[in-house]
């Protein structure tokens, strides 16, 4: 790879994108024996960016589409929230008391609503300790579960814990009934509840859908590039970094000779751990056509992690591996305009593997 002096007058086209976002605190639980809802998840903004208050999103049993219930005045993009099978519901909601505080002692949770079909849905938590406790980093198996991806989203949690067992029991109630939550096998010996926080969050996009004018990147605090290629990306700042590498440089899609191919590989970093995932790339042109494939190979390898979050990460061996059961394809259209359209899709594999080991599969 060839080296050169940062030239911010320098552009070249790129087919990939890398967004990075913030969420202050997570709480989710997935329900094991409700009539109308197979998960639940509360979430907690406070930025410039978002605003201040909560959303709270529930699955629906029957056909896996998500209903979300925001805090008025909030300012959320919906296009990352294609979960599960799709958007059901996307509504403002006054939420009392709307609390969730999550921090070294544990979390607190008191959250009420009523959903579209006018059912009370009340969520009361409260785990905490008079000493800190030891937590972990985890990268989500949120893409497991999500049937029609809209890029590959990469939720790294920071903060990471169970809610224990004990005197105070968590209390998830749907229309007056109280709903159990997934179970996490060995709970009498680990003395932990599938119900999962942390806080904050890092949530990474790589390559959101496109159809579209293909962009070019210039040199700048979000592009690295090298006299052939583009060599990283990078979003967010601080603990919310995240970055996607090319080994070697992947290089300007315009500039591949006619029926030649290009490889290489790629990977996801946030901050300072391991690789989140990665994989291979290829490009190949035919004539007007620039047909580009990514694919994802490489599974999560979670760094050093405290007891508990080691034993999440083995016996639900799905939060390792369900990055590799996507596959990204594009193409680009040369001419005066070049045109890029490109989309992820799942490959089958992880599709459901989560909710059926903690119970909450149907």
């Amino acid at each position: 790879m060839t080296s050169h002096q940062p030239d911010s007058t320098r552009s070249i086209p790129c087919p990939f994108a890398l967004r990075s976002e913030r969420i202050g605190a997570l709480l989710n639980c997935e329900l094991a024996d409700d009539p109308h809802y197979s998960g639940l998840e509360v979430q907690r903004f406070d930025d410039q960016v978002h605003g201040t208050g909560l959303l709270v999103f529930v699955q629906r049993t029957e056909d896996r589409l998500v209903d979300y219930y925001r805090t008025p005045g909030l300012h959320l993009d919906r296009s990352t929230y294609e979960l599960g099978a799709g958007i059901g519901a996307w509504e403002e909601r006054e939420f009392a008391p709307g609390v969730l505080e999550i921090d070294e002692r544990g979390v607190t949770c008191d959250v009420a609503f009523d959903d579209v079909a006018g059912r009370r849905i009340e969520v009361v938590i409260d785990d905490r300790s008079a000493e800190p406790r030891a937590t972990g980093r985890l990268l989500a198996p949120v893409g497991a579960e999500i049937d029609h991806p809209v890029s590959l989203m990469l939720v790294h949690l920071h903060g990471f814990d169970l809610v224990r067992t004990g005197s105070t029991p968590p209390v998830v109630r749907i229309e007056g009934r109280a709903a159990a939550t997934g179970a996490l096998p060995g709970r009498a010996l680990h003395g932990r509840e599938l119900i999962k926080y942390a806080a904050p969050l890092t949530v990474l996009s790589v390559n959101p859908a496109e159809d579209g004018p293909l962009r070019h990147v210039s040199e700048g605090p979000g592009v690295r590039l090298v006299d052939d290629g583009v060599s990283e990306l990078l979003a967010g700042e601080g603990a919310h970094r995240g970055r996607l590498a090319f080994r070697p440089s992947f290089p300007d899609v315009l500039a591949v000779p006619d029926q030649h191919e290009r490889t290489g590989r790629w990977r996801v970093f946030a901050a300072d751990v391991p690789p989140l995932t990665g994989g291979e790339w290829r490009v190949r042109r035919d004539g007007d056509v620039v047909d580009i494939e990514v694919e994802v190979t490489e599974g999560w390898r979670p760094g050093p992690l405290p007891p508990l979050p080691r034993l999440v990460t083995t016996v639900l061996p799905v939060f390792r591996r369900w990055p590799t059961t996507y596959r990204w394809s594009g193409r680009v259209t040369r001419g005066a305009t070049p045109h890029l359209r490109g989309a992820w899709e799942r490959t089958g594999g992880d599709a459901g593997s989560y909710s059926r080991a903690t119970g909450s599969a149907r």
